[in-house]
Parts: structure tokens; sequence; C-alpha cells
């Protein structure tokens, strides 16, 4: 059931952001500003760590083609199932294996990179 909820809720959004978006507008989603969680117990210094983390981690995301990053969120974040996230992306079990090793082998060396440059 909630393969196929999110099967309508990934097309109707795709079908949406085709019709409405402005040709080369990306908005970003930033979930601190709209969490309703706050951790005031945090010392300065870790917050600008995790910030700065979360940053390297959002823009390798962002670089990951389409289909390799929904994978991925629907994999990590989400925490479905390969044949949840086969039957909600409409392809095969294969194909989905297939993405998530092609999408972790691109964010891990897209991390690697970034982090050489910053130390």
């Amino acid at each position: 059931m909630r393969a196929w909820l999110l099967t309508i809720v990934r097309n109707t959004c795709y079908t949406w952001l085709h019709q409405n978006r402005a040709p080369g507008f990306a908005e970003v989603f930033d979930e601190e500003i709209h969490s309703a969680e706050f951790s005031g117990s945090a010392n300065p210094e870790n917050q600008t760590l995790a910030s700065a983390d979360k940053e390297t981690l959002q823009r390798a995301l962002e670089e990951l083609p389409e289909v390799f990053r929904e994978a991925l969120v629907l994999r990590e974040m989400e925490g479905m199932s390969y044949r949840e996230i086969a039957d909600a992306m409409s392809v095969s079990l294969g194909t989905v294996m297939s993405r998530l090793a092609r999408a972790r082998t691109r964010l891990r060396q897209s991390l690697s990179v970034e982090l050489s440059r910053g130390y």
C-alpha cells in the first residue's frame, strides 16, 4: 500500500514540477529551517561541524543524477525495502539494486573529493 501511494505522490510531484517550475530553477529544502525540533544543548563548535557536514552531504547528493538520488533517498532516508522502491519507481528489483550501488559509489567518490579539498 505504501509503495502504491508513494508512486502516486511521486508521479504527481514530477508532473507538477514540470508544469510549474521555471527553467533552471531548483529550490533546496532546508530541513533545519522547517524542523520543529531544536537542539540548544550542542556547543557552537559541534553545531558548526555538523552544519558543514550536512552542507557537504547535501552538495554531494545534489550532484547525483535524479534516478540515483531518488533510489538512495528512498532506501537510506525513508527506510524502504528494495521491493517497495521498485514498486514506487516502477522498475525491476535488479534496477533498484544497480541504481543503489551506483549511487553509493558516486556519493562516496564525491564526498572523498570534497573532503580532500577541505583538509
